[in-house]
């Protein structure tokens, strides 16, 4: 089954508020606006697709996104694609074949960023982090210019209201939900972390996002009317110093799920940063997207 990973973090990688940490891709940046370009992955329709974005520009440009195929001599560009935006996401698709491949992006006006290289298997895709930008602060994190602030409007309509529901009393989140907090902080006892608690806010931001992408068929820490994790998790009513967020799609158990996120360096570094204490865990079951959100207070 194809499968997918992403990472953001607040304080936090593959975006941060609160602690700094290395981007997942390499990223430039010029008087606020900044491009940035995801490593390629197999998507779930075996075609394998990279994405870019431009974000904190005030002027438009020509924005163009290329996969390169790695081999001897010159690099291939096996597919690209442009788009006049200012500020946008742009992804392109093609036939997948075996090999080495990375992506890069320009706007044309100075910017350009260039993906670490990833070896892509068709029959067994490599779980690959989604774009994301880094955005150090000292206090809670606010919407970035463009991107509405949380309301209770801007909510996603969720239709797998019976995955949603706790296990019972006060328990919460559900049974597969719990089990992945269970092996989170199995990991973390063994890098000397503390364990952490299964926080009902968090769980409500990160079931949310994930039953989203499920409902509306996308993958990405940024939802699809334009918030971002941290607006998702302060609208869900917990304020935080510092946060993080870890997505994935096609993995068809918690135990899967996590071993993908320790087997990639982004997602490992937010499971076992010592620094959060608290976490909620979302789980679709329709398309198996699942959102781990990461918190302190």
């Amino acid at each position: 089954m194809n499968r997918a990973l992403g990472a953001a973090l607040c304080l936090g990688s593959v975006v941060a508020i609160g602690v700094s940490a290395g981007p997942a891709q390499a990223e430039t940046q010029h008087a606020g606006c900044r491009v940035a370009a995801a490593k390629p992955y197999v998507a779930v329709d075996g075609k394998i697709r990279a994405a870019g974005s431009r974000a904190g520009c005030e002027n438009g440009a020509r924005f163009r996104v290329r996969i390169l195929k790695s081999r001897p001599g010159p690099d291939r560009v096996v597919k690209s694609g442009s788009k006049a935006v200012r500020n946008a996401r742009v992804t392109v698709t093609t036939t997948c074949v075996d090999g080495v491949y990375y992506s890069f992006v320009t706007d044309y006006r100075g910017h350009v960023s260039r993906s670490k290289p990833v070896r892509l298997d068709c029959s067994s895709p490599t779980p690959v982090p989604s774009p994301s930008a880094s955005t150090p602060t000292t206090g809670p994190a606010t919407p970035t210019p463009g991107t509405p602030a949380p309301s209770p409007s801007a909510k996603p309509t969720v239709s797998q209201a019976p995955s949603a529901s706790p296990t019972g009393g006060t328990t919460v989140g559900t049974a597969v939900e719990n089990e992945v907090v269970r092996l989170t902080n199995v990991e973390r006892a063994k890098a000397g972390c503390g364990p952490l608690k299964h926080d009902a806010r968090l769980r409500t931001a990160a079931y949310g996002h994930s039953a989203d992408m499920s409902a509306q068929k996308y993958f990405d820490h940024t939802s699809k009317d334009g918030r971002s994790f941290a607006d998702r998790i302060k609208a869900a009513g917990y304020s935080f110093r510092a946060a993080a967020e870890n997505i994935a799609m096609g993995y068809p158990s918690a135990q899967a799920v996590v071993q993908g996120w320790m087997n990639s360096s982004g997602h490992r570094q937010n499971i076992l940063n010592c620094t959060y204490t608290d976490i909620g865990v979302g789980y679709a079951a329709s398309g198996n997207y699942w959102t781990q959100d990461f918190g302190k207070q």
